[in-house]
């Protein structure tokens, strides 16, 4: 028994950002498996859990008319991966490349540099440069802009290592998006954890489970708390 493994029939992703009545009785809901076993029921969860985000992504998406809109925590940012690969084409082909193409390409990394000052008069940057007085942060931006002024290797290398990667502001985690749909229901609840417990029934095909467990038992322990729904009190207690 020292291999075994303890397995949340309810994954603890979701377990986790359940109401607390239903976290307090989830123990019901945690089985010992050997480690084979477990490594397989844990491939089947995940595949059903990412079925279920997936398709609570795709809904929202369509929702707010954003296609993959919620699908990654991270996105590229048009504007500064653009920056980068003008940064990169002058720092590589700057001697082969036609004087348009060098112009335009100086004026969108420019552009940004000359931003990164404007940053600095309001405060530290994410580098940690120092902060610059107004005043000569407006000099070192006319510099910047001056294109009878040659770009700085150090200038050109800062616009090729910009991050374009950034936050995605629609993006909501996967398990925090399952709970979510679930409003707080206590029916719904109730039956989101029930379909946990056949999956894992129809899955594993377990042999032994602990004396008095079923598909069917009260999923909360305890009383509801007082002032409550007549809906929530019609879920199954202990």
């Amino acid at each position: 028994t020292d291999h075994h493994m303890r397995h949340y029939i309810v994954p603890y992703a979701y377990r986790s950002l359940l109401p607390d009545q239903y976290k307090t009785h989830m123990s019901h809901d945690i089985v010992i498996l050997c480690p084979e076993c477990h490594v397989s029921c844990e491939k089947l969860s995940k595949a059903k859990m990412k079925s279920m985000e997936n398709a609570l992504r795709d809904d929202l998406s369509k929702e707010v008319g954003i296609e993959n809109a919620f699908c990654s925590p991270v996105v590229d940012d048009a504007e500064l991966h653009h920056v980068r690969s003008c940064a990169i084409a002058l720092a590589r082909w700057r001697c082969t490349m036609p004087e348009d193409k060098i112009e335009s390409h100086e004026k969108v990394v420019r552009g940004y540099l000359a931003g990164i000052v404007n940053a600095k008069c309001c405060g530290e940057n994410e580098d940690g440069d120092k902060i610059m007085m107004k005043d000569e942060a407006q000099e070192h931006k006319k510099r910047i802009l001056d294109r009878s002024v040659p770009l700085t290797k150090q200038q050109l290398q800062k616009a090729c290592s910009v991050n374009y990667r950034v936050k995605n502001p629609h993006y909501i985690s996967g398990s925090e998006l399952v709970v979510r749909s679930l409003r707080g229901d206590a029916k719904k609840i109730e039956k989101f954890v029930v379909d946990w417990r056949k999956h894992f029934i129809e899955t594993v095909n377990p042999k032994f489970m602990p004396v008095g467990w079923c598909v069917d038992n009260p999923v909360v322990c305890g009383r509801q708390d007082e002032g409550k729904s007549g809906e929530a009190e019609c879920v199954k207690q202990w």
